[in-house]
């Protein structure tokens, strides 16, 4: 519509030119202006049109890879959640001995148990992988995330692991209640992992789709 305007406008002003002008060669000149004035607007409107519908094509798939992420992540916090579970029922059976609630052979029955569990968890985060339609930038955040994820789960099962080894009733060689519960507590101290620090690659992924949308 307002190029209609202009169009009709200019139209107008050529015929007044060309009427009052007494130099021809001038309003030559005008014209040829004009004629690259308009030329260099519907170019310049033609790119804006192709930009706009390239940024709707970049938001879709955006908007894809952030569907794709929310997935991933749903499935990944329900694995975060059986690790720290894993790590509790750790800790209440190390403390169940210690507090003399569950002899030696109970704990180590219970060791037993929670190793099958930690295992078959330990595969599972070792074949995560980031979504395949995730841009690099994103995937390379996802893939630190799986990284940690992957050395935390190892520290976790070496623990243990090792303290299984240490409560086997058949090749314990401290018979002593405190004195065993210090060598669990050497184990988790020199084994256990610090702690699953992904909080930076996750905010940066949640910034990264905030901005973009």
């Amino acid at each position: 519509m307002f190029e209609t305007i202009l169009l009709t406008a200019a139209l107008i002003s050529i015929v007044v030119l060309y009427k009052f002008l007494p130099n021809r060669k001038v309003f030559f000149y005008f014209c040829v202006s004009m004629l690259l004035m308009f030329c260099a607007g519907a170019f310049f409107g033609l790119q804006s049109k192709s930009d706009s519908a390239l940024d709707d094509e970049q938001r879709d798939l955006l908007l894809r890879q952030e569907k794709f992420f929310i997935i991933w992540y749903s499935q990944y916090q329900k694995d975060i959640e059986q690790l720290d579970r894993n790590w509790q029922l750790y800790h209440s059976i190390v403390d169940g001995y210690k507090d003399g609630k569950s002899d030696l052979s109970n704990t180590y029955e219970r060791l037993t148990e929670l190793e099958r569990e930690v295992l078959t968890e330990q595969i599972h985060i070792h074949t995560m992988e980031p979504p395949p339609d995730l841009d690099a930038e994103c995937s390379e955040l996802v893939s630190s995330v799986i990284r940690k994820t992957q050395l935390y789960v190892d520290a976790q099962t070496q623990t243990i692991l090792q303290t299984k080894a240490a409560a086997n009733p058949e090749s314990v060689m401290i018979e002593d209640r405190n004195a065993l519960s210090r060598r669990f507590q050497d184990i988790m101290i020199r084994e256990a992992p610090v702690g699953l620090f992904t909080a930076t690659e996750i905010s940066a992924l949640r910034d990264y789709f905030a901005l973009k949308n």
